[in-house]
Formats: structure tokens, C-alpha cells, sequence
């Protein structure tokens, strides 16, 4: 029996759909970006690029959970092949709506709301790979739960591996071929990698029956999924305005190029914790995720704070290497206690929703954190997105009664 690290890709069936989710993911990855450098790079318009971008965002929190409320009622081989195929001919549609775009004439000879149609069909039709892909390693890890944390953890690492060469690649091909490839390789691997994963039909989840409810299901109306729900859109809050903090600190500095760098070693520490965390979790099978969330929790605001009165580059790279680096043990205890407290008939639109308050929490601080900057200084950002961040441990402390005592594989899983 494989007992390394690694043993789960070891579990039946489990390396088949994970591969296949990780090539999805990467093209998730990148689909907001590379709608942005399609559109904007082809047209010459940057606000009609974001305003595409934004309505991909905007649809895929908001329909996401409905959609994965179907998949959950009747299967992910009934519901996917379909969202997924909208989701192709949209992005191919956009594409060659893109393709017609020149300086003089935005997108060709298509009305310039055809860019944020398409965008939003595709955010509403994009599949929830992170949530099919998490779903199926609770099913088959379901004879042993005390396992649960290291492939979350796994996922985390696929998750954070993507969203580091996603944008490379668009900025890549954009600039190295022509400005669409990047979207076309995104919907190329998505519709591969989620056709792949339908495919390992021996791990899929079976359907959880009747939805409970109109646009939440019942079952999701309790004080714990309340509190992660909060928890996730104070998370979305820190990620939302972490980058433009950086950014905004970075170029104070004259060190612009430096703040992909910045973000990547604190994602590398964050990745490296993650792995340890769940090789503890999974050796302990009394562990707590609530006490570890709690205490990153307070790293990461407080540090946002004293990250202000950063004096250099240098100190930068390594204060946020610590706060970023607890970004893992925020995010994996918090995936354990999503799984924990809830029931497995609606864990999929549980893991759409707690996306959708992150995705809110980032629309709601970037904005902020960049006028901010723009207006009082970087130093002051970081304040600002202290304040923000505040509402995570804030959240973790009125919920500690209902969440300390959950433990993996014990009170409160199903």
C-alpha cells in the first residue's frame, strides 16, 4: 500500500479525474484575463476589455451556484456535457467576434454589448471544476475521511499552480502569437479537461436528488456555512486588495516588475504550508481545522497592518511571504470545515457559493484599496485592507463555538 504524500493519486480511479480537472483548472485560469487581452488587444478598447471581464465574473458568481444546484440534483455526466458545451460555443463566438475587432471599428461589424453578452454566457456556463473535481474526492474518500485534508491540500496546490502560469500564458500568447490565443487555449483546455473528467465515470458523485428551496437550498440555511460563507467573502476582501496594495507599494518604489514576484513567493511559502498542514492533519485524526484557520486568520490581518510601515523591497518579499504564506491555512481548514458541515447531496453549490463570496469580496476591494492608494498612498492601502480583512478573524471568533469542535471525519461531516 502507498503511504507517501502522493499515495491518493494512488486511490482507484482518482489520478483519471484529477489530471483531467487540472487541465480544466488551468484554463479557468485563464479565461478572465484572456477575455480581457482578447477584446482589448484586438479592439484598441481597454473599458470595453474590462467591462467584458466584468461581466464574466459578475455571471459566473451569481449563476454558478444555480447551475451547480443541477448538478447536484441530477449528476455532473447530466448537467456538464451541457454547461459545458455552452461554455465552449460562447468563448468560440467571442473569439470570432474578436477576430472582426479592429481600432476604428471595436468589434467588427457586431454591436460592442455582443463582447459582454458573450462573456457573461460564458462566466455563466463556465464549468465549477474545483468544486466537481473536490466533490469526487469526497466520494471516494468517503471509507476514509481522515484523508480528506491532504487532497483538499492537493487541490489548493493544482489551484494555486494554475492561477501562477494562467496569465503567463495569456500574456504569453498574446503578445508571442496573436491576441485570441490565449482564449482559445483556455476554452481548448477546459472543454478537454472537463470532457476527460466526465469520462472517469467510476468516481462521480451519484445525484443528491431534489433541490430544498428556491435559490439557496435549505439544507445551506445554517450558522456554519453562514459563518464560512462570511469567512470566504472576507478572504475575497484580502485577495481583492492584496494585489493592488503590492502593486501600488512596488511601483512607490520604481520597483514595478518586482510585484508578480512579490505575490509568487508568498504563493510558493503558502503552497509549501498547505502540504504540511495536511500531511499533519492527515497523520492526526482528532485534528481541528477551526483553531488553524483562526490563528492564520489573525497573522494575515495583522500583518496586513504592519505590512504599511514595510522600509524596502527587500522587507516586502519577506513580510509577505509570511502573510501570504498563511493564505493555505486559511483556505484548506476552511475547505475541511465546508465539507464537514455539510450534507453531501449539496456540497457542490456549497463550494460555488463560498466562490461567489470570495468573487464578491474581490469586487468589492479592489476598487476600494485602489482609490485608496491612488488618493492617500500605498501605506494607507495596506490600512484599508487591514480594516477589510478584520471581518475574517472577526467572523472565525463569533463562529469559534459553532466550528471549534468539528473535526475531520467527526461531528458535523456527513
Amino acid at each position: 500500500m502507498h503511504t507517501g504524500r502522493w499515495s491518493l493519486l494512488f486511490v482507484p480511479g482518482a489520478a483519471r479525474f484529477f489530471a483531467a480537472a487540472v487541465v480544466a483548472r488551468l484554463g479557468v485560469a485563464m479565461t478572465g484575463l484572456a477575455i480581457l487581452w482578447a477584446v482589448q488587444a484586438t479592439s484598441g478598447s481597454l473599458a470595453l476589455g474590462g467591462a467584458g471581464t466584468g461581466a464574466f465574473a459578475i455571471a459566473e458568481a451569481s449563476v454558478g451556484p444555480q447551475v451547480a444546484r443541477l448538478i447536484d440534483r441530477w449528476g455532473q455526466r447530466r448537467v456538464v456535457p451541457v454547461t459545458g458545451t455552452a461554455f465552449v460555443g460562447s468563448g468560440a463566438a467571442l473569439i470570432a467576434v474578436c477576430g472582426g475587432a479592429s481600432p476604428a471599428s471595436p468589434v467588427g461589424s457586431y454591436p460592442a454589448w455582443s463582447v459582454v453578452v458573450l462573456a457573461a454566457a460564458a462566466g455563466a456556463t463556465v464549468p465549477p471544476v474545483g468544486a466537481l473535481s473536490a466533490a469526487r474526492w469526497r466520494h471516494v474518500l468517503a471509507s476514509c475521511s481522515s484523508r480528506l485534508p491532504a487532497a483538499l491540500a492537493l487541490e489548493g496546490a493544482a489551484n494555486d499552480t494554475a492561477f501562477l502560469l494562467g496569465p503567463v500564458l495569456v500574456t504569453t500568447l498574446g503578445t508571442g502569437v496573436v491576441a485570441g490565443a490565449g482564449l482559445a487555449l483556455a476554452v481548448l483546455l477546459v472543454g478537454g479537461g472537463v470532457a476527460g473528467l466526465l469520462t472517469a465515470t467510476a468516481t462521480e458523485p451519484p445525484p443528491g436528488g431534489p433541490a430544498r428551496g428556491l435559490l439557496v437550498d435549505r439544507r445551506l440555511l445554517h450558522r456554519r456555512f453562514a459563518a464560512l460563507f462570511a469567512a470566504n467573502l472576507a478572504m475575497g476582501l484580502f485577495f481583492g486588495g492584496i494585489g493592488v496594495a503590492i502593486t501600488a507599494f512596488a511601483l512607490a518604489h520604481d520597483a514595478g516588475a518586482l510585484a508578480g514576484p512579490i505575490m509568487a513567493a508568498a504563493g510558493v511559502v503558502s503552497l509549501a504550508a498547505g502540504l504540511v498542514y495536511a500531511a499533519a492533519a492527515t497523520r492526526c485524526s482528532n485534528s481541528r481545522p477551526a483553531p488553524v484557520m483562526l490563528t492564520a486568520a489573525l497573522v494575515i490581518t495583522a500583518g496586513c497592518a504592519a505590512l504599511a510601515r514595510t522600509p524596502g523591497v527587500p522587507v516586502m518579499f519577506l513580510g509577505y511571504s509570511l502573510v501570504g504564506g498563511c493564505v493555505a491555512l486559511v483556505l484548506i481548514p476552511g475547505a475541511v470545515l465546508v465539507a464537514a458541515v455539510t450534507d453531501r447531496a449539496v456540497y457542490t453549490q456549497a463550494l460555488t457559493w463560498i466562490n461567489s463570496a470570495s468573487a464578491l469580496g474581490i469586487a468589492v476591494a479592489a476598487p476600494a484599496v485602489g482609490w485608496c492608494t491612488g488618493r492617500f498612498g500605498w501605506s494607507h492601502g495596506f490600512l484599508l485592507l487591514a480594516g477589510c480583512t478584520a471581518l475574517l478573524p472577526l467572523t472565525l471568533l463569533l463562529a469559534y463555538p459553532l466550528l471549534r469542535d468539528v473535526r475531520i471525519g467527526g461531528r458535523g461531516s456527513s
